[in-house]
C-alpha cells in the first residue's frame, strides 16, 4: 500500500466530524427504535387518559366615557352620572373575585357531574343522565367524589369514601364544619331522599330526553364550594386588550367542555354590565332615598301650614293681602326660598362631610349634582372618591390581605377626601356668608311688615310659611323627577360585540396526527441527541481531527483494526488490510527518517492497551520484509510480552545484561523470520529506571547501530513511567500510539507537555485500531479487536462465552 492508498486513509479520517456521527447512530439504531416506540407509546397513552383542551373568545367593548343623553339635557349638562373609564381598572373588575363570583353564581355550579370511559374523565355540563337535587338547608359534603353505578331503570348503587371532609352550608356559602370517615355505600331508587349525617339530598333521572346512561361508561359527581369555584376560574380567565388603538377586551377561556367555558364567558360579560349599570343607578336610587327622606318631613310642615292658613282665613274672612302687603309678601317669599335653598345646601354639606369622615364605604353616597349644587370641583371629586370606591370593592372580594392595588386606591381615596373637606370647608364658609346677608335682608321687610294692620300682618305670616314649604317641595319634587328621568336614561358603559360561541371554540390541545408527529420526532431526536452528546463528551480519542486539536505533531499513520486474536498479523496475513496499514506506516517513516541508513526508532504510548508492542512487533517486521536487518528490543522491562509472540524464553535479556550478568551476544534472539532479530527484556528487575539510565544502555545502542540497519524499541507508556523518556534520547523517530475509543485525551495532552518539556524532537503520532467502516472503505469507528494486558493496572478479564464465540467465528 503505498502513499496514495495512505492519503485515502487519511481524507477518511478528516471527514470523521460528520461519518464518525453518522455511523455511531447507524451502529445503534436499535436505542433510535426503542426511543421511536417509547415515544409512540406515550402518545398512545396520553391521546387515552388526557382530555382535549378547547379556548373560547368574546370581545368586549368598553366605552371611554358614556352618559345618558336625556339625563345630560334634563340635568343642564352637569354630567351627572358620566365619567372617564380607566381601561386597565375595568380588566381588574372583570377578573375581580367578586365579579367571577357574582357569575358562578347566576350560572350554578355548585354540582359537577363527570363520565370515566376508564381511560379520561369526561365533565357532563348539562348532558348528565342523572341530577342531583341537594337541600339547601342541610350541609353538603364538598370536593369528593360520589360515584354512581346503574343496577336497573330505577335503582342506582352509591359509594363514596373519605378520611376527612368539609361540610359546606349552600344556603351562606361558608364551610361549617368538618367530619371524619365519610362512608357510603349503598343502593337508593331515583327520586329516594339520601340522607346521613353528613349530606341531604337525592338523585333523580335527568328530565332531558334521549341523554341515556351508557353501559361502558362509569358516573360520578362532586358538590362544589363557590369560594373553591371563583378561585378555579379567577385563575384561568384572560383578559387583554384586543389591539391598542381601541378599547376593546379580548376575553378568553380554556377548558375540557367547551359548552361551560361558552356560558361562563356569556354570563362574565352580562354581569360586568350589569354591574357597572347597576353602579351608576346606584347614584340616582341614593338621591331619591335621599329626596324621599326630606319629601317625608316637609310634608307635614306644609299641611300644617295650608290647614292653618285656611283656618285664618275663615274665621277673619280675608282671602287676600292688599296691595302694599301682597308687594312685601313677594320680596319676602323671594329671600325665604332662596335662604331655603342655602339652608338644604348646608345639611347636605353636613351630610358629606359625615359620610366622608365615617369608615364605612362609600356605596351610598349622593352627588352634589342632584341637590342642584353645581360647584363643578366639588362634583367631579365625589364623583371620583364614589368611582373608586366602587373599584376597591370590586378588585377586594374576599380577600383580606390588602394588594398593591388596593393600597394605591386607598391612598387616592385618602387624598380626595382631604381635597373634598377642604373644598367643602370654602364652601361652607360661602355660604353662611350668603345666609348671613338674606337674613338682614329678611329682617329688614320684617320691620315694615310690623307697620301693617295686625290681620294683614298674621296672614302675611301664615302666606308666608306656606309658600315656602310649597316652594321646597316643589323644588324636592322636580329633584326626584331629574334623578328618576336620569336613572331610566343610563346606559351601560360597556357592550358585547362578540359573544363567545360553542362552534367556534378552538382546540388547543394537540390533534391526534400533531401528537403522534410529536411523538415521533422526539422518540428520533433524544436517542440522537444522547448518542451525538456520548460521542462529544467521551474523553476517548475517536478521530484523527480529536489528535490535531490537542497537538501539532503529525500523524505518522492509521492501523486499521483487526478482530482476529493474532500478534504477527503482517507475516502471517501479509495480504491483509491491516497489512497494508502496516507498509503505509513504513513508508511515512522513512520521511520522518530521511533514509537514514542506522535507524532507531522508538514505540511508546500514554497508557497501558493502547497496542504498542503490537505495533512494534509488526513494524519491524515490516522492516524485516523490506530487507532490512532489524533488531526488536523489549525494552518494558516491567511486563514484557514481545517475547511470548515469538516463543522466546524471557531467562536472560536486556535486565541481566545491564546488570552485567549477560553478554550483548547471549541476549540476541533469532525470531525465525528473516532479517529479523529480538532482544527479550529478562526477568524484571527492582530498578528499571537507574539501570536504563546507566553506561550500559549506551554500549548497547552503539552495538546496535553498528550490526543493524533497524533498531525497533518496544518502550513502557511514557505517561506512566519515565522509561521512555530516558530512551527517547537515543532514538530517530519516537511514535506514540493513539488508540481508538480508548486512549484518554487528557491522558494524550500530558504525554504531549511531558515531550515538550524534556525537548524529546522527532516525535509523530500513530493512530491504532480504526475501524473499517462498511460505508466508506477506511472509516473511524469503534473498538478495538486485540487487547493487551498491562502490569501497571490490572487486565480486564474476558468472559468464558465470549472467547469460545471468537474462537468458533475463527
Amino acid at each position: 500500500m503505498g502513499l496514495e492508498e495512505q492519503q485515502i486513509i487519511f481524507e477518511e479520517e478528516e471527514s470523521i466530524d460528520i461519518v464518525a456521527i453518522v455511523l455511531r447512530m447507524l451502529k445503534y439504531w436499535y436505542f433510535i427504535l426503542i426511543g421511536v416506540v417509547i415515544a409512540a407509546t406515550i402518545a398512545y397513552f396520553y391521546t387515552k387518559f388526557t382530555s382535549a383542551v378547547y379556548e373560547v373568545n368574546t370581545t368586549l367593548m368598553v366605552k371611554a366615557e358614556t352618559s345618558s343623553a336625556s339625563a345630560e339635557k334634563v340635568l343642564e349638562d352637569m354630567d351627572l352620572f358620566s365619567k372617564k373609564t380607566n381601561i386597565q381598572n375595568e380588566i381588574v373588575i372583570l377578573q375581580s373575585y367578586s365579579t367571577i363570583r357574582r357569575t358562578i353564581k347566576q350560572l350554578d355550579f355548585s354540582v359537577s357531574y363527570y363520565s370515566n370511559n376508564g381511560y379520561t374523565l369526561t365533565e357532563l355540563y348539562h348532558s348528565s343522565p342523572f341530577v342531583v337535587i341537594y337541600d339547601s338547608s342541610a350541609l353538603q359534603p364538598i370536593d369528593i367524589e360520589f360515584n354512581l353505578e346503574l343496577i336497573d331503570d330505577n335503582k342506582f348503587k352509591l359509594t363514596s369514601h373519605a378520611d376527612e371532609i368539609d361540610l359546606y352550608s349552600y344556603k351562606t356559602d361558608k364551610i361549617i364544619s368538618q367530619s371524619l370517615d365519610f362512608d357510603i355505600d349503598k343502593v337508593y331508587e331515583f327520586g329516594e331522599v339520601i340522607k346521613t349525617k353528613e349530606c341531604v339530598f337525592k338523585i333523580i333521572r335527568s328530565p332531558k330526553p334521549n341523554i341515556p346512561f351508557s353501559p361502558n361508561l362509569s358516573y360520578q359527581f362532586i358538590f362544589n364550594s363557590l369560594n373553591q369555584q371563583t378561585l378555579a376560574y379567577k385563575k384561568i380567565v384572560e383578559i387583554d386588550l384586543l389591539r391598542k388603538d381601541v378599547d376593546v377586551l379580548n376575553l378568553s377561556l380554556k377548558g375540557n367542555n367547551k359548552n361551560k367555558i361558552t356560558d361562563f364567558l356569556n354570563m362574565l360579560s352580562s354581569v360586568y354590565i350589569d354591574e357597572n349599570l347597576e353602579k351608576k343607578n346606584s347614584m340616582a336610587n341614593n338621591t331619591i332615598t335621599f329626596i324621599d327622606n326630606q319629601l317625608t318631613k316637609i310634608t307635614d310642615s306644609l299641611s300644617f301650614a295650608v290647614n292653618r292658613l285656611q283656618d285664618y282665613r275663615s274665621a277673619n274672612k280675608i282671602m287676600d293681602l292688599d296691595f302694599q302687603s301682597q308687594q312685601l309678601f313677594e320680596k319676602l317669599s323671594t329671600l325665604q326660598i332662596e335662604k331655603a335653598t342655602f339652608v338644604s345646601n348646608r345639611e347636605y354639606y353636613k351630610y358629606l362631610i359625615n359620610s366622608i369622615n365615617r369608615l364605612e364605604g362609600l356605596d351610598d353616597l349622593m352627588v352634589p349634582a342632584t341637590m342642584g349644587i353645581t360647584d363643578i370641583s366639588l362634583n367631579k371629586l365625589v364623583m371620583e372618591l364614589v368611582d373608586l370606591n366602587t373599584t376597591k370593592l370590586a378588585i377586594t372580594g374576599n380577600s383580606s390581605e390588602k394588594s398593591f392595588v388596593i393600597k394605591n386606591i386607598d391612598n387616592k381615596i385618602s387624598n380626595i377626601k382631604k381635597l373634598i373637606l377642604v373644598n367643602l370647608q370654602n364652601i361652607i364658609e360661602a355660604n353662611n356668608i350668603y345666609l348671613l346677608d338674606i337674613e338682614n335682608k329678611i329682617n329688614a321687610l320684617n320691620k315694615e311688615l310690623m307697620q301693617l294692620p295686625k290681620k294683614q300682618q298674621k296672614l302675611f305670616g301664615f302666606e308666608r310659611q306656606f309658600q315656602l314649604n310649597d316652594a321646597i317641595y316643589t323644588f324636592l319634587l322636580q329633584k326626584r323627577a331629574e334623578a328618576q328621568i336620569a336613572k331610566a336614561s343610563n346606559l351601560p358603559d360597556s357592550e358585547v360585540i362578540d359573544e363567545a360561541r360553542v362552534d367556534v371554540a378552538v382546540k388547543t390541545s394537540a390533534k391526534l396526527n400533531q401528537i403522534y408527529l410529536i411523538a415521533l420526532v422526539i422518540g428520533l431526536l433524544i436517542p440522537a441527541i444522547l448518542i451525538y452528546l456520548d460521542y462529544v463528551l467521551k474523553d476517548q480519542i475517536q478521530s484523527r481531527k480529536d489528535i490535531e486539536q490537542i497537538t501539532k505533531t503529525p500523524i505518522v499513520g492509521g492501523i486499521i483494526q483487526y478482530k482476529k486474536p493474532v500478534t504477527k498479523v503482517f507475516i502471517e496475513h501479509p495480504k491483509s488490510i491491516i497489512a497494508e496499514s502496516f507498509r503505509s506506516f513504513y513508508t511515512n517513516l522513512q520521511y520522518f527518517t530521511k533514509g537514514k541508513e542506522n535507524q532507531i526508532i522508538l514505540v511508546s504510548s500514554s497508557m497501558p492497551q493502547e497496542g504498542k508492542t503490537f505495533n512494534s512487533i509488526n513494524l519491524a517486521s515490516v522492516f524485516a520484509s523490506f530487507n532490512k536487518k532489524t533488531c526488536l528490543l523489549s525494552f518494558d522491562l516491567r511486563l514484557a510480552k514481545v517475547h511470548h509472540a515469538f516463543d522466546i524464553k524471557n531467562d536472560i535479556g536486556l535486565s541481566t545484561y545491564l546488570i552485567n550478568h549477560s553478554s550483548i551476544q547471549d541476549i540476541i534472539f533469532p525470531t525465525g523470520i528473516n532479517k529479523l532479530d529480538i532482544i527479550p527484556a529478562g526477568p524484571v528487575p527492582p530498578n528499571p529506571v537507574e539501570l536504563i539510565a546507566s553506561n550500559k544502555t549506551e554500549e548497547l545502542f552503539q552495538f546496535l547501530k553498528s550490526n543493524y540497519e533497524c533498531v525497533i524499541i518496544d518502550s513502557p507508556p511514557v505517561g506512566v513511567v519515565a522509561d521512555g523518556l530516558l530512551l527517547a534520547k537515543y532514538s530517530d523517530v519516537n511514535v506514540i500510539v493513539v488508540r481508538q475509543s480508548h486512549t484518554k485525551k487528557k491522558a494524550l495532552a500530558t504525554v504531549v507537555k511531558e515531550l515538550e518539556a524534556n525537548d524529546i524532537e522527532n516525535t509523530a503520532m500513530l493512530f491504532n485500531g480504526i475501524k473499517q467502516s462498511r460505508i466508506h472503505g477506511y472509516g473511524y469507528g469503534y473498538g478495538y479487536g486485540y487487547g493487551y494486558g498491562y502490569g501497571y493496572h490490572k487486565e480486564e478479564s474476558t468472559p468464558w462465552w465470549k472467547t469460545l464465540l471468537k474462537h468458533k467465528r475463527s
